[in-house]
């Protein structure tokens, strides 16, 4: 009796055991999945906005991997990360909306450009009139002759 109720001791701790390390493991995983998240996020998808980035959750997928959401900028991101390789992928469709607001802001810029291009073109035509030279750049005096 003694003998069973030694080995059932043992066999509790060994399955507590267990049952600690497996948990920590995963925490350890679903912390290097946050991690790996915030990192892609902050220096190769949104350089300079590393204040705006909040990784909320971390959760297992299967085959090994961890879904991840968070927070960027404003709008909720989502992506995989691969303990496997260490690599994170936010797929193709969320980057896409980022490409169109990075072509919406070009055309902003582009368009101020253009204004700024045209202001000084009509700046330059008034300095030409008030130096007296017409506007195919000869000077009124020469053309006289």
């Amino acid at each position: 009796m003694r003998m069973t109720l030694n080995r059932s001791k043992w066999v509790v701790a060994a399955a507590t055991l267990a049952l600690v390390v497996g948990c920590s493991s995963s925490d350890k995983k679903k912390n290097q999945a946050k991690e790996a998240a915030a990192r892609y996020w902050q220096d190769k998808a949104y350089p300079g906005k590393s204040y705006d980035v909040q990784v909320t959750e971390a959760e297992d997928a299967g085959d090994g991997k961890w879904r991840v959401k968070g927070i960027v900028d404003g709008e909720t991101r989502v992506g995989v990360f691969s303990p496997e390789t260490e690599t994170f992928s936010e797929g193709y469709y969320s980057l896409a909306h980022e490409r169109d607001k990075r072509i919406a802001e070009l055309e902003q810029e582009v368009k101020y450009w253009k204004e700024k291009f045209e202001g000084l073109d009509k700046e330059n035509y008034k300095l030409k009139v008030k130096l007296g030279v017409d506007t195919d750049g000869k000077p009124k005096d020469e053309k006289k002759n």
